[in-house]
């Protein structure tokens, strides 16, 4: 299975190998803050029921199925956004982005000191933080912040990244399209600080994948994505390890609230306030919790539970955490400060390349999928087949 793609440039599509294993491994992964933690696993069965794949051209695509047409208006909203977030996903798992975090994680107005009395934390102040572009037109900000291994090493810059906006949209994505200049706004709106020094952002993404349920034709309801690039020739400032810290420890607790694994996600908040309160010589007696005691729940939760089992209409899914997260996990909830941290980091994207590699390189059903950051999402064996014709 496919869908047609446009990458960064091209003016003619190709085919870009994408599943619905796919569509549901993304989405159950997705952590959107202002969403109860767990809507990703949630939301994972459907696909097969309202996707399909059919020949086009000389490869197979995916395609809405009819029925998708005559859902509710807000269905089909909820529709684009959920496919608009799988495609973006997928693209930065293909451009080789590891981590990503939704920059709604990092605005000043939103983060708050985690209070455990609650039954799901939110995510802490950090180093990082996200605010609107001061004369920028768009009022939205883009969706997420996007983070390459760290042991990738480009033109001399220790870590590469990059802000991505996600869009789902019914218009049609070929030919020579340029991007829309309230989508490249939007993408643009945003100015990164770190421990409140601004930093240069080195790319900007915005990865549109068109939803269209309305098309009567099963060929016009085919899935596309297209990404357009915009690039900071200037040179910039490399990424501080804080804020490379926070940006992971952002997606470790979304990924651990979305697969149900409360007290891995209590303990990653807790230890970025704690690494937080240290940079700033913030009295760290001055908030009330007991680290310890939630580490020690935090650990042997991942060790009953690196496996999660998730009932669907369409059989159960597993989903693996794979050794090498967890052992980042664990350097990140013991480190004393940024530079235990960025340390522990660096080991585990070692492994982490080293494990996709792995995977790459044996035999696996077509419903296995593997992310790039070390969790393997396994589907029932018949879950794609369920949209072929």
């Amino acid at each position: 299975m496919n869908v047609e793609f446009w990458g960064v440039g091209a003016t003619a599509a190709s085919a870009h190998p994408m599943t619905t294993s796919d569509v549901s491994s993304h989405l159950s992964v997705d952590w959107m803050p202002a969403l109860p933690p767990t809507v990703g696993t949630s939301l994972m069965g459907w696909p097969p029921f309202l996707i399909e794949s059919l020949p086009f051209q000389n490869y197979s695509v995916l395609t809405l199925r009819k029925d998708a047409g005559r859902a509710e208006r807000q269905w089909k909203g909820f529709l684009s956004w959920m496919l608009g977030v799988a495609g973006t996903r997928h693209i930065l798992k293909a451009e080789n982005y590891r981590w990503i975090a939704p920059l709604s994680a990092f605005y000043p107005e939103a983060v708050q000191p985690v209070d455990l009395t609650k039954w799901h934390p939110s995510f802490p102040p950090t180093s990082v933080k996200a605010t609107r572009q001061i004369g920028n037109p768009s009022r939205l900000r883009p969706d997420y912040v996007a983070l390459r291994s760290t042991t990738r090493r480009v033109q001399g810059q220790r870590y590469d990244w990059a802000v991505a906006e996600s869009k789902g949209t019914h218009i049609y994505l070929g030919g020579d399209k340029s991007c829309p200049a309230s989508w490249s706004s939007q993408a643009r709106n945003v100015v990164i600080s770190v421990d409140d020094s601004e930093i240069d952002i080195p790319r900007y993404l915005v990865i549109a994948t068109r939803v269209n349920p309305n098309a009567k034709r099963d060929q016009t309801r085919r899935i596309q994505i297209r990404a357009w690039n915009s690039r900071n020739e200037s040179p910039h400032i490399d990424l501080p390890k804080e804020a490379t810290v926070d940006i992971v420890a952002a997606h470790l607790f979304g990924l651990f609230g979305s697969l149900g694994l409360r007290e891995a996600a209590r303990a990653v908040a807790l230890s970025s306030q704690r690494r937080a309160e240290r940079l700033h010589m913030v009295d760290a007696h001055a908030t009330t919790y007991a680290p310890d005691i939630v580490l020690e729940h935090a650990e042997r939760e991942l060790a009953q539970r690196n496996r999660v089992d998730i009932e669907t209409a369409v059989g159960p899914i597993k989903i693996e955490i794979g050794k090498p997260l967890v052992n980042l996990a664990k350097g990140l909830w013991r480190a004393a400060d940024s530079s235990d941290a960025a340390t522990a980091l660096e080991k585990a994207d070692i492994q982490l390349d080293k494990w996709e590699a792995s995977r790459r390189g044996r035999p696996r059903r077509h419903t296995d999928v593997a992310l790039p950051f070390g969790v393997e999402v396994n589907l029932p064996h018949d879950f794609d087949r369920r949209g072929e014709r």
